[in-house]
């Protein structure tokens, strides 16, 4: 916003952050909103309630990230700075009119199949209340489609290129698990499948289930299940690390894909 408040009048930067976020919205994009969010806490310990007032709206906007810059690269209170936004956006997204927003302003749908998958994702999320969605994907593309919807559970990306799964950071809601070779289905190296022209097609395991208990594993390692009758929304294309293979919903208990309702079968 600063390369806008030099270019544009002041009046009309709250304006176009608002027809930026709604275009990248549009067009899957992930979108940070940056540059003054709590310009005064660089030399004071708490903000004024117009910057406060600011981040919350970069937030209901539908911003994937807010980003602070001088206040924590050069401030006098970076800890409280970065801590103080947090608590922001902790609040506003609890409020249920951010929720309502969100759900004003979800963009159409296009017409492929991972979108199909992940609409789908969505709508099973809600009727069964599951805790989170989980995705494979390789190039991250699945993740962002998801990303975009704004479902109302977290997103578990899970990835095998760790530049892929760090970027995806920056997405709202995504939470990247960055699996070993031979887990999660994934049978190569990174370095193998590092080639984005021409990523490596690997073979897959034939054991999905197993695939299936990995991402329930990672869903508990990342604290986004707690009891073993939680339900993980799973996206997956076969055969795995084929780009833009999005194919698979399946709909398991955070306990494995064996176990329904606190009964698990055992295969000899």
């Amino acid at each position: 916003r600063g390369d806008l408040g030099v270019e544009c009048p002041p009046e009309d930067v709250p304006l176009l952050q608002k027809e930026i976020i709604d275009e990248c919205r549009r067009q899957g994009k992930p979108v940070i909103v940056a540059t003054q969010m709590l310009e005064s806490m660089i030399d004071s310990p708490t903000p004024t309630r117009a910057e406060a007032s600011d981040v919350a709206t970069a937030i209901y906007d539908g911003a994937d990230a807010i980003m602070l810059s001088a206040e924590s690269a050069a401030g006098k209170y970076p800890e409280e700075s970065v801590a103080m936004q947090q608590r922001i956006i902790n609040r506003v997204e609890s409020d249920s009119h951010y929720r309502k927003l969100l759900n004003q302003n979800t963009p159409e749908p296009e017409n492929t199949p991972t979108d199909a998958i992940i609409v789908a994702a969505r709508q099973i999320c809600k009727t069964i209340q599951a805790k989170a969605i989980a995705c494979f994907s390789l190039r991250g593309t699945t993740v962002l489609r998801a990303s975009n919807k704004r479902p109302s559970v977290p997103i578990m990306a899970l990835c095998p290129l760790k530049e892929t799964a760090r970027q995806l950071v920056l997405s709202w809601g995504v939470y990247p698990d960055f699996p070993k070779a031979g887990s999660y289905g994934y049978t190569v190296t990174e370095e193998d499948m590092f080639d984005y022209d021409s990523p490596l097609v690997e073979r897959t395991t034939e054991d999905f289930d197993l695939v299936l208990r990995n991402a329930c594993r990672a869903a508990l390692k990342k604290g986004l299940v707690n009891d073993p009758n939680d339900l993980l929304v799973v996206t997956a294309g076969l055969p795995f690390g084929t780009p833009g293979a999005a194919n698979i919903i399946r709909v398991v208990p955070a306990a494995g894909p064996s176990c329904w309702d606190g009964v698990c079968v055992v295969n000899n």
